[in-house]
């Protein structure tokens, strides 16, 4: 494994690469994981730094680390601007990149990331109240990728459990869009939601013990995992969901969501949503 440091798309930014596979961390802004797949192959996220914006935030694309709101999911303060300079540490096996405490809701957000073996890796998205008030919330951790092509799944319900009872969100309207329930791009194989993007608007929340997010890419041989814990009882968004998936209309891009567990946030604490990915070819 190696880390050097490079510009990606005119923007400084870390890389770390293995003997297969590839990652870039955006650090003059962001933070953002802006780029996943080979050393020499196409990028598995969905990439634009000159992209969709609200404000003065901007999506870009990528990882990027969000934060939920008690008794909803988006809010005004998840699309406060993280257009800063972050702050850069490295160590024997991955980066700690951290994001300047924001003016208005005083929080530092960052993500560590550990290489562990050849395409795997450990993403920890993490919030820190720096203010002198108590906040509230959750680290929300979405990853946007390119769906063309692809098929997305989260196994549901809970091996082994006396009472399993599969709960799964929909939001019909928010944010200025609308969605359909019978929407043919969501079926059911066995114990699993399948979501095979086709460019309609589709948004589906669920309660997923396991905390597996996947996406396949037939065409190349290529599968990413997102893998989660979920704390049985704890405060989830949405009713209890800890993941999600979103697929913007159009297909112009999707997203592979986890959700953390929502929380009081004291001056100088800091809240936590690690995920272990795994992205590996037949």
């Amino acid at each position: 494994m190696q880390i050097k440091e490079i510009l990606f798309d005119g923007l400084r930014a870390r890389e770390i690469t293995d003997g297969r596979w590839r990652m870039v961390v955006v650090t003059q802004c962001g933070p953002r994981i802006a780029f996943l797949g080979g050393r020499d192959g196409e990028n598995i996220l969905y990439w634009n730094k000159d992209g969709a914006a609200r404000g003065s935030w901007r999506l870009m694309g990528g990882h990027r680390v969000w934060l939920t709101r008690p008794m909803a999911d988006e809010s005004e303060d998840t699309y406060l601007d993280d257009n800063a300079e972050c702050m850069v540490e490295t160590f024997d096996n991955g980066i700690t990149v951290t994001a300047p405490v924001h003016p208005q809701h005083r929080l530092e957000r960052g993500m560590r990331i550990e290489w562990l073996a050849q395409g795997r890796y450990r993403v920890t998205s993490f919030i820190k109240n720096a203010g002198s008030m108590i906040y509230s919330g959750g680290v929300w951790s979405p990853t946007c990728i390119n769906p063309d092509g692809k098929v997305l799944r989260i196994p549901l319900g809970e091996d082994g459990a006396a009472w399993d009872i599969v709960r799964i969100v929909v939001p019909r309207v928010f944010a200025g869009n609308t969605q359909r329930l019978d929407d043919p791009q969501v079926r059911f194989e066995g114990d699993d939601m399948v979501i095979t993007p086709r460019g309609t608007l589709c948004k589906r929340c669920v309660c997923a013990p396991k905390g597996v997010v996947q996406m396949t890419w037939p065409e190349k041989g290529i599968t990413f995992t997102k893998t989660s814990s979920y704390e049985k009882n704890a405060r989830y968004p949405l009713d209890g969901c800890n993941l999600a998936v979103f697929v913007g209309q159009d297909n112009w891009m999707a997203e592979m969501e986890s959700y953390g567990v929502e929380q009081s946030i004291i001056p100088g604490q800091t809240i936590y949503n690690a995920e272990d990915w795994e992205i590996k070819a037949e």
